[in-house]
C-alpha cells in the first residue's frame, strides 16, 4: 500500500472517531503554584470492546500497573468524566446512546456500576462536568445539541435537565473558562467555535460564533483564562485566541502555528507554560512553549507516541503524562521535564482493551 493511501486510511479512522462511531467577577484568575499530589489511578475507555481499564500510577516513576477491566454495559464507550471528588466516573456510550455511571473505590481504584446506563440522547459524542461539578454536559453530535444532567453528589446518579442548546455543525468538544462564566464548543463541520454564557443554574445561552478553519478537532484553555487554542485537522495548525473577560469573545492574536500531521487533541499544562498537541497521523506529541504575554506558541520538541495516539492526560502534579494509542491497544507513561516541558517515555507501553480512546486520571 502506498504511503499516500496509508495516510488517507489513518485520517479516515481519526475522523471516524470524531464524527461517526466511536455571576461573579470576570477578572482572569491568577495561576497558583502547582503543588498537587500525583494522580493515583488512570482510567482508560476501550471503544471497541466497551470497557474501562483501571491502572495504578506509581507516584515516583509514573509507571502504570493494570488493576482490572469492567464492562460499561453500553456500546462503543468513549469519553470519561471524573467527578471532582474522585468518587464517581461517567462514560459516554456512543452507539447505545447512554451514559454509564461508576463509583470509584478510593483505595483500589476499582469501578462498580451504579444502576443501569442512563439514556443520553442520540450520539453522545462528548461529556464533561461543569465548573461546579453539579451538571454533566453532553454533546449530541448528530443533532448539534448540548443537553445537561444534574449530578447527585451523594450517589453520582444523573437526572436529565429540561431543554437543550444548539451548537453549529458537528460539535466535538466543550470546555469552560476558569471563571465559570463561559463555555466554548469546537464544531468540526462548520469550522467555528460557539461561545456560551453559563448562568448560576448551569444553563447555557448562546453568545455567538467565531470562525476558525475547517475540521476543528480540539479546543484548549489557558489556566489564566486569557487564551484559547484550537486545532484544525484540515490545515494541521493551532490557532491562538485572546479571550475578552467580560463578553467571553475570542479574538485571534497571532497567526496559526504548524503542528504535526493530524492534530486531534490539545492539552494545556496547569501552569500555562506548555501546550501539548497529539499528531495522530504521524504518531507523535509536540510540546509548545507559551508566551505569557501574548499566548503565542513556539514548538519546542516532538516525541514518538505510538501508531495512532489519540488522547493525552497530564498528571495534576505536572510530573507525568499518559497517552493512549487506539491501534496498538496500549497506554504509555511519560515524564515531563519541568524546564522544557519535553516528554520522555518511562518505559514500555502497557496493554489496554480494544481500541482505547480516552484516558482520565483520579486523584
Amino acid at each position: 500500500m502506498s504511503e499516500r493511501r496509508i495516510t488517507a486510511c489513518i485520517l479516515t479512522l481519526i475522523v471516524s472517531l470524531l464524527m461517526v462511531a466511536c455571576g461573579g467577577s470576570n477578572t482572569p484568575p491568577s495561576i497558583p503554584p502547582v503543588t498537587a499530589a500525583p494522580a493515583r489511578f488512570a482510567l482508560v475507555s476501550n471503544v471497541l470492546d466497551s470497557s474501562i481499564s483501571t491502572y495504578a500510577i506509581d507516584s515516583q516513576t509514573g509507571h502504570l500497573t493494570a488493576k482490572d477491566t469492567v464492562s460499561t454495559g453500553g456500546m462503543n464507550s468513549g469519553v470519561i468524566a471524573v467527578a471532582p471528588s474522585g468518587r464517581f466516573a461517567y462514560v459516554a456510550n456512543i452507539v447505545s446512546n447512554d451514559i454509564s455511571v461508576f463509583s470509584i473505590d478510593p483505595n483500589t481504584g476499582s469501578l462498580a456500576m451504579v444502576g443501569a446506563p442512563i439514556p443520553a440522547g442520540s450520539d453522545p459524542r462528548f461529556i464533561v462536568l461543569g465548573p461546579a461539578g453539579d451538571v454533566l454536559y453532553v454533546i449530541n453530535q448528530d443533532t448539534d445539541h448540548i443537553t445537561g444532567f444534574s449530578v447527585n453528589p451523594g450517589t453520582g446518579m444523573l437526572t436529565r435537565l429540561s431543554g437543550s442548546v444548539t451548537t453549529d455543525a458537528a460539535p466535538v468538544e466543550l470546555l469552560f473558562h476558569p471563571s465559570g462564566h463561559f463555555a466554548y464548543v469546537a464544531n468540526f463541520n462548520s469550522g467555528d467555535i460557539t461561545v456560551y454564557r453559563i448562568d448560576s443554574s448551569g444553563a447555557l445561552s448562546l453568545l455567538g460564533a467565531t470562525p476558525v478553519s475547517l475540521s476543528l478537532s480540539s479546543v484548549g484553555m489557558h489556566p489564566s483564562g486569557r487564551f484559547a487554542y484550537v486545532a484544525s485537522l484540515a490545515t494541521n495548525q493551532i490557532s491562538t485566541f485572546s479571550i475578552d473577560q467580560t463578553s467571553g469573545g475570542l479574538k485571534p492574536v497571532t497567526p496559526p502555528v504548524a503542528t504535526g500531521d493530524g492534530p486531534t487533541s490539545i492539552t494545556v499544562d496547569s501552569k500555562g507554560r506548555f501546550v501539548y498537541v497529539i499528531n495522530a497521523i504521524e504518531g507523535t506529541v509536540t510540546t509548545f512553549a507559551v508566551d505569557d504575554a501574548t499566548g503565542s506558541l513556539t514548538s519546542r520538541s516532538t516525541v514518538t507516541a505510538g501508531t495512532i495516539p489519540i488522547r493525552l492526560a497530564l498528571d495534576p502534579s505536572g510530573q507525568f503524562a499518559f497517552v493512549v494509542d487506539e491501534v496498538s491497544d496500549s497506554v504509555t507513561s511519560f515524564t515531563v521535564d519541568s524546564t522544557t516541558g519535553a516528554l520522555t517515555p518511562t518505559g514500555p507501553s502497557v496493554n489496554t482493551g480494544s481500541g482505547p480512546s480516552w484516558v482520565a486520571l483520579v486523584k
